[in-house]
Order: C-alpha cells, then structure tokens, then sequence
C-alpha cells in the first residue's frame, strides 16, 4: 500500500486516473473510502489524490488536537504525491485544513474548493452549536463516547427540511461512522489550533491568492452559511454554489450535483 513516511505517521494514500492532480480531504467521522462514490468520475479527467488523515483509516495515529498537523500532512501529500499545482477538495474540517494550507502555501494550489468547512465554528458558535456540545461531552463525561458522536453526527447532518442524513443512512454505513469516536471527540476538545482552526485570522483568509468555489449544501443547516458569509463578505473574489437538494454530506446524498461543481471549478482554474 503506497504511503509516506511522516515522522510518527506512515500517511496513507491512494492514487487513480491521470491527469492534472486533484486532492481530496476528508472531513471528520470518516477515512478517504468516503470519497469512493466519486473517485471513478474525476479520475477520467483527473490524477485523483485520496489519503486518510492521520488518526483515520489506515493512517495509524493517536487523536489529533493540533489540526496544524493535518496542514503540514496535506503539504506533504500536495509536495511528494501530487508534484505540483493541485486542484484541492476539501469537505467540512477537511476544508478547514486546506483553507490553512491556502493560506501558508498558495504555491501547491491550482484551485481550492470548500466544501461546508466550519471555520471560525467556536468563536460564531449557535445556540444549536452550543447545545451539541453541552450533550456530546455530557455523554462523553458519563462514559458514552459513541452517544457523543451520535449527537456530533446527527446535529452535522442535519437537513432544513428535517431529520438527519445519519439516521437515513442504513446500518452498516452508520456503523462504520461511528468507528472513529475516539478521534472525533478529541477534535471537540478545547484547543487553540483545533478542528475550527480559530488561529486563522478571515483577514488572511480572504487574501488566498487561488481561485476559490465554496460549496453550501441547499438543505443544510443555516450555521454553514453564517460560517460562509463572514468569510464571503472579505473575500471579494470568492464564488458561491449552492448545491440544491444537498446536506453537509453533499459527495454522498447528491454525487452528480457535487461532481458537477468541482469540474466547474477545474474548468474555471484551467481558464485562469
């Protein structure tokens, strides 16, 4: 199995199709097979780059409170794996870590999407946010861990129409993300580089100097577009889909829609 050698980690990768690279990064809760429903489409234009992130999948590795560990990661994939400029997808605080990496590393980027990242997330909490948090610890303080995530999943799930896509989702795929409650529930652990990347001031942000497409899912919940807007509203040069019909999991519950959106956002870096 191809993998790079990160000091402590032995980062897992996998590679499919050929052409300009793109790289996919995971969210929470899940590894790189949450991208399998997609992978065979973009690898007919494109050299597709997935990799689990340390703690998940095959990537070995105690639970991350630093997300600044994941932005060197993904520096490293885009460095020794990808060999030059990519196009990087990242979906919740997966684009969280490559919004980082936008920032530090322009040079690695041929175009950036975003998918849903919660950035900013504890400093803009809602009164929904709030109240996750307050049950995933009290269930995690009282020995629930996988209860905790529940709530983490169904509240990051949600849909403006009602219920949840986890609770949609049938057993055994719901099961497999319930796997990662250890990693996940330390994510939600109070740190100053963590899962929201809080250290990331939306001045810097809104001066990335790649072509940018931020995703919003039509049924998610309105904290992701609040999320979104704070950032929209410096970013002058930033470009907005929203996908209809799509949650925070848009990649699983509307593939053809999110396919749709990152081809544009290639087509659009490859005019630039």
């Amino acid at each position: 199995m191809p993998h790079l050698e990160l000091g402590d980690v032995r980062l897992h990768y996998e590679v499919a199709g050929a052409g300009p690279p793109l790289v996919l990064v995971h969210g929470s809760a899940v590894d790189a097979t949450t991208w399998d429903g997609v992978v065979p489409e973009l690898a007919g234009d494109h050299r597709v780059v997935t990799y689990d992130r340390r703690g998940y999948g095959r990537s070995e590795h105690r639970p991350v409170r630093d997300h600044r560990l994941h932005a060197a990661d993904l520096v490293a994939v885009l460095e020794q794996v990808a060999g030059e400029p990519a196009i990087v997808v990242g979906w919740s605080s997966g684009g969280n870590v490559a919004l980082a990496v936008a920032c530090a590393r322009p040079d690695l980027i041929a175009a950036l999407v975003v998918v849903e990242a919660p950035f900013h997330g504890m400093r803009h909490m809602s009164p929904a946010v709030l109240g996750t948090m307050v049950r995933l610890k009290t269930h995690q303080l009282r020995g629930r861990p996988v209860e905790a995530l529940e709530v983490f999943l169904r509240f990051g799930s949600a849909l403006r129409s009602g219920g949840n896509t986890y609770d949609n989702l049938p057993e055994p795929e719901r099961a497999a993300l319930r796997r990662y409650h250890r990693v996940v529930l330390a994510e939600w652990d109070p740190h100053p580089y963590g899962v929201m990347h809080e250290h990331l001031s939306t001045a810097r942000v809104a001066r990335i100097a790649v072509p940018t497409t931020w995703l919003l899912g039509g049924e998610s919940g309105p904290w992701m577009a609040k999320l979104h807007s704070r950032v929209a509203r410096r970013m002058t040069a930033l470009r907005t889909v929203v996908v209809p019909g799509a949650g925070h999991l848009m990649h699983l519950d509307q593939p053809e829609a999110f396919l749709a959106a990152v081809r544009a956002a290639s087509a659009a870096a490859s005019r630039g």
